[in-house]
């Protein structure tokens, strides 16, 4: 009995706290998303790096970006983000998703709405292959290797966004290392 009113006393305050924190200040916790479009997404590699023989890939797709975490105060938010593009590569029936995940601080040069924003993020960068032929799927992935975050964007009003991001990072494969980038054009809804 001591156990469920502690569970429970717990359970309210959590509850409440969640409640309190989504509040319509940008003050507290944050969580968001957003879609839109990715116009370049870039790969490259060096199939063998002694004879220099490279391969390069340059597609546009989809772009989406995911992020939690905390507003210090109507200026500063401190969030978990991921940021992804997805796209057709020039193979048959091959798909590529690559992005950055990690920490990244957002920081708005006014108030709540009517207002621009940049961001800067360090983390992760994380790239997978998809190859979907007559009802069967295999995917692989990369090693996540060192990745970076930049954007800058325009509240337009309280809690919808737009941003255009740049990411890059590195990915490894084996003993093949492999360089990317990717811009992505969002449209963001933050809850705050």
């Amino acid at each position: 009995m001591k156990k469920a009113c502690v569970l429970l006393v717990i359970s309210i305050l959590i509850l409440s706290s969640a409640a309190l924190g989504f509040d319509g200040n940008r003050k507290g916790f944050v969580l968001g998303g957003g879609l839109g479009f990715s116009p370049a997404s870039n790969w490259k590699t060096e199939l063998v790096p002694d004879l220099e023989l490279e391969f390069e890939e340059t597609k546009a797709g989809i772009g989406v970006n995911l992020l939690l975490g905390y507003a210090f105060d109507e200026y500063n938010m401190l969030v978990v983000e991921g940021n992804v593009a997805g796209y057709e590569t020039g193979f048959d029936d091959l798909t590529a998703t690559q992005g950055f995940g990690g920490v990244a601080w957002y920081h708005y040069f006014g108030a709540k709405g009517a207002t621009f924003f940049t961001t800067v993020g360090m983390g992760s960068y994380n790239f997978e292959l998809k190859l979907k032929k007559d009802n069967i799927e295999v995917s692989g992935s990369n090693d996540p290797g060192f990745g970076m975050l930049f954007g800058v964007g325009y509240e337009f009003s309280r809690h919808f966004q737009a941003g255009a991001y740049f990411s890059f990072g590195k990915t490894e494969a084996g003993p093949v290392e492999f360089d990317h980038a990717h811009i992505n054009l969002l449209v963001s809804v933050v809850a705050y």
